[in-house]
Formats: C-alpha cells, structure tokens, sequence
C-alpha cells in the first residue's frame, strides 16, 4: 500500500498552517516573526523533536498498514501523540503551525531554531 501521501498528509497538518490563516497580509507576518520569545522558540524546538521522533517511530507503521482504515487509524494516532507532544512543550497547535509557517519565510528564525537544536543535542 502506498502510505506516502498519508505520512505527508500527517506532517503537513501539523506543520503548515490552515488555508485561511496563510492568506492573511504579509505585513502581520512579518510582525509576528520578530515578537517570538526565546522561550517560544525552545519550546517550538523541543515540540518539533518530540514530533520527528514520533515520525520516525510511526513511518514504517504507516508503510505496514494492511489497509487504507488501519493507515487512518494509525494515522489519527500519532497526530494525536504529535498535539500532546506539542502542547507538552508549552504550546498550543496554532503557535506551533504559526513558528512552522514562518520558517519558511526567514532565514534568520531557521538559524536560531537550529541554533537551539544543536544546543539541546549537545546536551543529551
């Protein structure tokens, strides 16, 4: 069974924000990119490794999956271990897709969230 677009579909719910925000004006955008704490950006870093472990971890039980119902199942699973790992790490779904969304658009937020994942590798 292909599980692909499955897996992707899992990962985009959760790193991409909805439709309706994306479309929003730049300028706002903008705004909330430079007003990210420190604290918001650990907390992001730790959700998003909790969320590639999980990844990692439910991979190769989507390729395994029998059928489209046991891919669903397993799917809603993890998107579920991925929510709670993200509010866990202090944050809400909606802050977390809006730190996701705005990686995409500067470089500068990129270089400090991996700044803080090298840092908290470092320490394990």
């Amino acid at each position: 069974m292909k599980t692909a677009p499955v897996l992707a579909a899992l990962l985009a719910l959760l790193l991409v924000t909805p439709l309706t925000q994306a479309q929003g004006s730049a300028q706002p955008a903008v705004q909330a990119i430079a007003s990210y704490s420190k604290a918001q950006l650990e907390q992001f870093a730790n959700a998003y490794r909790s969320i590639v472990i999980l990844s990692r971890e439910y991979a190769p039980k989507l390729k395994a999956a029998a059928d489209i119902q046991e891919a669903e199942a397993i799917n809603q699973e993890a998107q579920g271990k991925m929510v709670s790992a993200i509010q866990s790490a202090g944050l809400s779904r909606e802050e977390y897709q809006q730190i996701a969304t705005s990686l995409q658009s500067d470089p500068a937020l990129v270089e400090r969230i991996n700044e803080i994942l090298q840092q908290k590798s470092a320490q394990d």
